[in-house]
Order: structure tokens, then sequence, then C-alpha cells
């Protein structure tokens, strides 16, 4: 009856970060912009999942104890948001590749699935497993 409709993250510069999440994939399929210009919204989608990427000329950075797992772990809260993949040494080669972050650390995880964690431009963590 019920399913997850989309992923909502405020951006601080929706260009390098719709850069970032295309590499993934993702491609715009739909764009709203406040009268004002002070708000917009982009939804990406791949693989009929969505992702809607918000911006705000007045945003607040993201708090530094969010950008880093186990410190942001025992806040209430959501944590992450996960992507899927179907081999995770080819995943952490494509991040390598992008140079999108490192050290990346694959660690076998308690629910019997290999991840690991990136952040992206804005500092939101990013599981990348294994499906």
């Amino acid at each position: 009856m019920f399913n997850i409709n989309h992923i909502a993250i405020s951006v601080s510069n929706l260009k390098k970060s719709e850069d970032f999440y295309k590499l993934f994939g993702f491609k715009e399929k739909q764009f709203y912009e406040s009268e004002d210009k002070s708000f917009r919204i982009e939804k990406l989608e791949a693989n009929g999942q969505v992702l809607e990427l918000w911006n705000y000329t007045n945003h607040k950075k993201i708090p530094r104890t969010a950008m880093e797992l186990y410190s942001d772990l025992p806040i209430n809260g959501v944590k992450h948001f996960a992507l899927g993949v179907s081999n995770i040494q080819k995943a952490k080669d494509f991040i390598l590749k992008n140079k999108i972050n490192m050290p990346i650390d694959i660690k076998a995880g308690r629910l019997g699935k290999s991840y690991f964690f990136i952040n992206d431009p804005d500092g939101i963590l990013i599981e990348i497993i294994e499906n």
C-alpha cells in the first residue's frame, strides 16, 4: 500500500549537486523555481527512484556532526540514504576513479551486506551498499 516516493535533500549549490548525482545515473525530470528566485527544487530520477534537490538562497550549512557517520548515528533523525549496487568492489573503483572522496573501506554490515560511505558536495552521508 505504501512505498517511499522520494528522498529530498537541501543543497547549497544546485548545479554542483546535480552534476554529482548525475555521476550515479540520476537525470533531471522536473524543475521548480519560486517567483522571487529564493527557492528551487530539482527532481532527479534513476531507475524509478526519485531524489529531490532543494536549494534555498539563504541556506544554512549542515552541522559537522552530521557529516560523519559515527558522530551522527546517536542523534535522532534521518541518518543517510543508500544507493544499491550489484558489485561493491566495482562501486569502490568507480568512486575512486571519479575522485569522489577517499579513503574508502568496504565493511561487512551487521545485516549481512557489504557497504561503504561517501559524502556528497554538502557533506550529506550516502551509503553505497551491495544489493
